[in-house]
């Protein structure tokens, strides 16, 4: 019964169409206004004038030469001692998304692609342990070979990986390992036990314009996190063994992501990216996924799909 369910949702993706997700424009999505929120009401009955920061977020960002730097002026302080809110949480995962955009040269425009990778990560997501984010996928325009997750549920994978793939349980696993990172809430916590925000005591929307120079230099740490550093190895061990979880569960074959770094690992040394160098070893962990696979072992049955992702790849 629960395989059933399983390969239903996974054959959703083909049910629904390439006509069915409003994936493509991710990035014209990313600066559209946010919806208006009442202000609250001063002692005298009337409403207080200042904007917070979601209010405008859309309308600083509207020319996109400058959406990050104005974006960087109007954010404020992030709370260290309780866990970040979810409206939080998506503010530093849009500001983190455009410096995502400016970093691997902006969004990769082909519509029926970006619709099937967005279906794909929509199954996916609906069966992960935060259905209820609004989750958003988009290619970006690189050949390097590399994949990340904002906070908030921002997913990205470049054109490049793409092009590596050899069926949609690959991509699949790779969507989820960084669905994973967002679920668990791993760059958060990450900053939350970071020096930046040693003094910090609050995070309210409210608050949040009050100390640009602290969101400034957040978005820089966590972007410097993303695409230099890397996240903690432990981090990325739970995010491979949750992303194998969160596969099965839509119905894909769970070794997906292991076949991938597989691939990625015979190519070391020939292609650049920057996998290599911010995620731990590939061997050790192939090594720990296979392990984990070892749970899975009904999920051998599961589909890879094959033929679909080589007839969603034909448009490349």
């Amino acid at each position: 019964m629960m395989r059933r369910r399983m390969v239903l949702m996974v054959m959703t993706v083909a049910s629904l169409g390439l006509f069915a997700c409003q994936g493509y424009g991710f990035f014209d999505e990313l600066l559209k206004p946010q919806p208006k929120k009442e202000q609250p009401q001063s002692a005298e009955g009337q409403q207080e004038s200042a904007p917070g920061l979601l209010d405008s977020l859309g309308g600083m960002l509207g020319a996109k030469q400058k959406e990050l730097d104005l974006l960087k002026k109007g954010l404020g302080v992030v709370q260290a001692l309780q866990p970040i809110g979810e409206e939080e949480e998506r503010a530093l995962g849009r500001a983190v998304a455009v410096e995502a955009f400016a970093r691997f040269g902006g969004e990769y425009h082909n519509e029926p692609l970006t619709r099937y990778v967005n279906l794909v990560g929509h199954t996916v997501a609906e069966v992960s342990d935060r259905p209820e984010l609004n989750f958003h996928f988009a290619i970006l325009n690189s050949e390097e070979q590399n994949a990340f997750a904002a906070p908030g549920g921002y997913i990205f994978v470049t054109i490049g990986l793409l092009k590596a793939l050899t069926n949609e349980a690959e991509l699949a696993g790779v969507l989820a390992h960084e669905i994973a990172h967002v679920t668990k809430r791993h760059m958060l916590q990450t900053i939350q036990r970071g020096a930046l925000l040693e003094s910090v005591s609050e995070l309210t929307l409210s608050a949040m314009n009050k100390d640009p120079q602290l969101f400034s230099n957040l978005i820089n740490e966590m972007t410097d996190i993303l695409f230099t550093k890397g996240l903690d190895k432990t981090f990325e061990y739970e995010a491979d063994a949750v992303g194998v979880d969160y596969a099965y569960r839509a119905g894909y074959n769970p070794q997906g992501l292991r076949d991938y770094l597989a691939t990625l690992q015979r190519q070391q040394g020939r292609v650049q990216s920057r996998f290599f160098t911010t995620h731990p070893p590939i061997s050790i962990r192939i090594q720990k996924m296979t392990e984990v696979l070892a749970q899975f072992s009904d999920g051998q049955e599961l589909p890879f799909l094959s033929q679909r992702f080589k007839e969603a790849m034909r448009s490349v």
